[in-house]
C-alpha cells in the first residue's frame, strides 16, 4: 500500500507507480500524459478514483476527497472502504476482488459516508485500463450519487407494499362477503326451485320463473362486485349466444315491475321495427347492465315512469349497431357530476348515497363492460328534469330465429337415471339442510345430515356413503379438516369417498384451492340443482345429466292452444292498444286460456297487466307470426 512518504509534492498526483503493469518506472511520455489527464480529472465534478494492478486505490480527485472529508493518505490501498456502510461492505468487495480476477468492467451500489457524516446511495462504475504497451495497468472508476433515485426507488417499493397489502385485504373481504351473501341466496334460490316442482297455476309459474329469472340475474351481478378486481382488470370474457333483444328488455322490465308499481310509475318498452330481434353477444352482460341502469331511474324517479328504447342506430353488414336509451323523469343530476358517475364508488354526493344507497360500483363496472363489448356509455341529465343514459353497441346478426315458444330455463327439469346415491350432507345452517335434502330426494335420492365435521366424521365411519357434500364453514370442527381425516383413514386401505365442496366461498382461487386440497368437486351457493347433478355425475363418473322440458310445456304446446279463440281475442284486443283504451285491462283473464303454457302469450298478458301497449302490439305482432294467424295489425 503506497505511503504518506512516496506521495509526490502536488496534491493531485500520485506517487511513483512501481507496481504498474510492465513492472518498472513507466516511459516518460507515458508518464506525462498520465500526470496531465490526471490533473483534468482531478478537477472534474463527479467522484473518481484509480487503483492498481494489485486492486489498491492509488488515487482520487477533488471531488472524492471533499465529498468524504478525508485526504488522500487516508484513502490510500484499502482506506476508502472505512467509509462504505458495514451493511453494503462485503458485498462490494465480493464484487471488487472478483472484477479485478477476470479483469472487467463492473457497477456497483452502496452507501459512502459523507463528510458531515451522512450515508449517500453511490453507483460506482469500474473500467479496466491499459498502458501504452497494452497491459494491464488497473482500473479507472467514476463515481455519482443516486440517493435521490434510490429514496424514489424505496418509496415505491414501499407503496407497493401497501398496494399489495391493500389488495389482500380487499381480497379478504370480498371473500367473505361472497360467503356472507351467497348464504342467503342460497335459501331464495333452493325455495324457488322447491317451488317449481310443485303444481302451479299458469300464473304462479310465471312469478316462480320471475322469481328465478331474478335470482339468477342478481347473482350474476353479485359475482361481479364481488371479484371486482377481475373487471378492473379487464378480465371479463364474453360468451357469445344467440339471443333475443326483444325477450332480454322484457326480462329486465319485468324484474322492476314490483318497484315501479309500489310507486306508481310507468316502465315501458319501445322497440323499433327495424331492429333485428336476434342477435349474437353476451346476453348475460348486456342484461347485467341494464339491471343496473334501469334499476337506478327506477330508484330516483318518484313521478312519471321510465322508458327504454332500442333503435337501429347503423348497419356494417352482419354488424347492427343498435342504441339502447333508458329515459326518466327523474331527479336528475348537476353537469359536473354526469362524468363523476362513471368513477368507482361514484355517486353525485353523499346525500344522495344516504337517502337512496348503493356503493356507487354499479355505472362504473357497466361503463367498463359496454367497452368490452365495443360499445360506449353516456349521460345526459339535468337537475330536478330527469336523465337518459344512452348505449351504442355493436351485435352481429343471426340466421337463427331464438326459439319463442320454448320453456324458459327456470322451467327445465333435471333428470336423474341410474342408481339412487347414498348422501352425507353436512351443513350448518338447518335451512339449508332441508332445502337441499328435499331437492335431492325428489330424483330418489337417500340423505343423511351433519351440523359439523365432528358429525361427519362419526356417520361416515358408521355407514358407507357414495358421496360427501361438504360445507367449508361449519363450528366445532371446518370442512376441510373433515375432509382432510377422511382422506388420512383411507389411505391405508385405498379407498376414497367422493368429498364435493358445497360452499358459498366462489372466488375463483378459492375454487381452485379446494380442488387442490382433495375435494373431488365443488359446488357453489346458491346451488343450482341442475349443476349440482352435474357434478355428481362427474365425480362419481356416471353419465350426464339430462334436462327435460314440463311434457306440457313445449311438446303439447301446439295442440293445446286454441287457434280460433286467440285469433278472435288478438282481433279484439289490436284496436284497443292502438287506441290505448283502459277496456283491454278486461281481455287478460281470456288469454291464458287459448294457450296455456306459451310463453309468449304470458309476456302479452303482463304487458297488457302493466298497460304497455306499444310492447303489447310487437308481442301480438310476433305471435301471429309464431302462429301464422291472420289479423290486420294496421287497424
Amino acid at each position: 500500500m503506497p505511503t504518506k512518504e512516496s506521495h509526490t509534492s502536488h496534491p493531485h498526483l500520485p506517487p511513483d507507480r512501481n507496481t504498474a503493469g510492465s513492472g518498472g518506472n513507466a516511459p516518460v511520455l507515458e508518464q506525462m500524459l498520465a500526470d496531465h489527464y490526471l490533473k483534468i480529472l482531478a478537477e472534474a465534478p463527479v467522484l473518481i478514483w484509480r487503483a492498481n494492478t494489485s486492486a489498491e486505490c492509488d488515487w482520487f480527485n477533488d471531488s472524492w476527497l471533499s465529498f468524504t472529508g478525508r485526504t488522500m493518505e487516508q484513502e490510500y490501498g484499502n482506506g476508502w472502504a472505512e467509509g462504505v456502510h458495514t451493511e453494503d461492505l462485503q458485498r462490494c468487495v465480493d464484487i471488487w476482488l472478483g472484477a479485478f480476477k477476470k479483469r472487467e468492467s463492473f457497477e456497483m451500489e452502496y452507501r459512502l459516508r459523507r463528510h458531515d457524516g451522512e450515508f449517500r446511495w453511490i453507483m460506482d462504475i469500474g473500467r479496466p485500463f491499459k498502458a501504452v504497451d497494452g497491459s494491464f495497468a488497473g482500473y479507472i472508476g467514476y463515481c455519482f450519487d443516486i440517493t435521490d433515485r434510490k429514496e424514489a426507488e424505496m418509496a415505491l417499493v414501499l407503496a407497493r407494499e401497501s398496494a399489495e397489502a391493500a389488495n389482500r385485504a380487499k381480497s379478504d373481504f370480498l371473500a367473505n362477503m361472497s360467503h356472507e351473501i351467497r348464504t342467503p341466496m342460497n335459501s331464495i334460490m333452493g325455495m324457488s326451485q322447491l317451488l317449481a316442482f310443485t303444481d302451479l297455476t299458469p300464473e304462479q309459474k310465471e312469478y316462480v320463473e320471475g322469481i328465478m329469472g331474478s335470482s339468477e340475474g342478481l347473482l350474476a351481478i353479485i359475482n361481479d362486485i364481488l371479484d371486482l378486481s377481475k373487471v378492473e382488470a379487464g378480465k371479463i370474457d364474453l360468451e357469445l349466444h344467440n339471443f333475443s333483444i326483444r325477450r332480454s328488455i322484457n326480462d329486465v322490465i319485468k324484474s322492476q315491475m314490483s318497484s315501479v308499481l309500489g310507486k306508481g310509475l310507468f316502465l315501458r318498452p319501445e322497440v323499433a321495427e327495424d331492429v333485428p330481434d336476434t342477435l349474437v353477444g353476451d346476453q348475460l352482460r348486456l342484461k347485467q347492465v341494464l339491471f343496473n341502469i334501469v334499476g337506478n331511474a327506477v330508484k330516483f324517479t318518484n313521478e312519471g315512469g321510465v322508458t327504454v328504447s332500442v333503435s337501429l342506430q347503423e348497419e356494417r353488414g352482419e354488424v347492427a349497431v343498435l342504441k339502447i336509451s333508458v329515459t326518466d323523469s327523474g331527479i336528475g343530476i348537476t353537469p359536473d357530476a354526469i362524468e363523476r358517475i362513471f368513477s368507482p364508488f361514484g355517486q353525485e354526493d353523499s346525500s344522495t348515497t344516504r337517502k337512496y344507497g348503493g356503493t356507487g360500483l354499479g355505472l362504473s363496472i357497466s361503463s367498463k363492460l359496454i367497452e368490452l363489448m365495443g360499445g360506449r356509455i353516456w349521460a345526459e341529465s339535468l337537475k330536478n328534469a330527469g336523465s337518459s343514459f344512452h348505449l351504442v353497441i355493436p351485435f352481429r346478426r343471426s340466421d337463427e330465429r331464438p326459439d319463442l315458444l320454448a320453456p324458459a330455463r327456470s322451467g327445465m327439469t333435471p333428470l336423474w337415471e341410474g342408481e339412487k346415491l347414498h348422501i352425507l350432507l353436512a351443513d350448518d345452517q338447518e335451512t339449508s339442510r332441508n332445502i337441499m335434502s328435499r331437492l335431492l330426494e325428489r330424483f330418489g335420492h337417500t340423505l343423511e345430515t351433519a351440523a359439523d365435521g365432528e358429525e361427519v366424521l362419526r356417520k361416515w365411519r358408521e355407514q358407507r356413503f357414495d358421496v360427501i357434500l361438504m360445507d367449508v364453514e361449519m363450528p366445532t370442527m371446518n370442512g376441510n379438516e373433515a375432509m382432510r381425516q377422511i382422506r388420512e383413514m383411507e389411505a391405508p386401505s385405498g379407498n376414497r369417498t367422493a368429498v364435493i365442496a358445497l360452499t358459498a366461498h366462489a372466488l375463483k382461487d378459492q375454487q381452485e384451492m379446494f380442488l387442490k386440497l382433495g375435494y373431488d368437486g365443488y359446488v357453489a351457493k346458491p346451488v343450482e340443482i341442475a349443476s349440482l347433478l352435474q357434478e355428481l355425475k362427474r365425480c362419481l363418473q356416471l353419465p350426464a345429466v339430462h334436462l327435460e322440458a314440463p311434457p306440457d310445456a313445449t311438446a303439447s304446446t301446439a295442440v293445446s292452444i286454441d287457434i280460433a279463440k286467440l285469433t278472435d281475442i288478438l282481433s279484439s284486443v289490436v284496436p284497443l292498444l292502438k287506441q290505448r283504451n283502459m277496456g283491454v285491462l278486461d281481455t287478460v283473464n281470456d288469454l291464458p286460456h287459448a294457450g296455456p303454457q306459451l310463453p309468449l302469450l304470458s309476456q302479452l298478458n303482463l304487458q297488457i297487466r302493466q298497460f304497455d301497449c306499444a310492447g303489447a302490439l310487437q308481442t301480438v305482432q310476433r305471435l301471429c307470426e309464431e302462429l301464422n294467424i291472420q289479423i290486420d295489425l294496421r287497424l
